[in-house]
């Protein structure tokens, strides 16, 4: 199955833009307390998500302000690479950005706030990028 274009055609993000955006996180996806305050991921002592309905949560061990900053970084690049997908209906920035860190680890960045530039992230393999960014028409 193919996708459709990223209809409509949206205008380049501006260099103010790219500056504003940022990593906020998720508590649901910490197991240790961090900058946003209380964990909320509730992961066992086997590593596993125990909170109904979120078992396939990924932890982030992302909890001090210096790994936010670097989070943030990582936003930053992946808005002015172009490493994203809009979305029609998507606000100033865009629903889905990637990074790929230092080590070859896939990052995917999803906007919680799509006018302020705020995404929390997780890491995912190379094929969940190809299937989400690579494959569009």
């Amino acid at each position: 199955m193919t996708r459709p274009r990223q209809i409509p055609p949206r205008p380049e993000l501006t260099e103010a833009e790219i500056h504003a955006a940022h990593y906020v996180g998720s508590g649901e996806h910490k197991s240790k307390r961090w900058w946003g305050g209380l964990p909320g991921a509730f992961i066992g002592k086997d590593g596993l998500a125990r909170r109904p309905g979120k078992q396939l949560t990924t932890p982030c061990l992302r909890t001090t302000e210096e790994q936010r900053e670097e989070a943030s970084g990582w936003v930053r690049h992946a808005l002015a690479a172009r490493q994203f997908r809009f979305y029609e209906g998507d606000g100033t920035y865009p629903k889905h950005v990637w990074y790929k860190d230092g080590d070859g680890q896939y990052w995917f960045g999803f906007a919680v706030n799509q006018i302020l530039g705020s995404y929390k992230g997780w890491p995912i393999d190379e094929e969940e990028k190809r299937a989400t960014f690579d494959s569009l028409v």
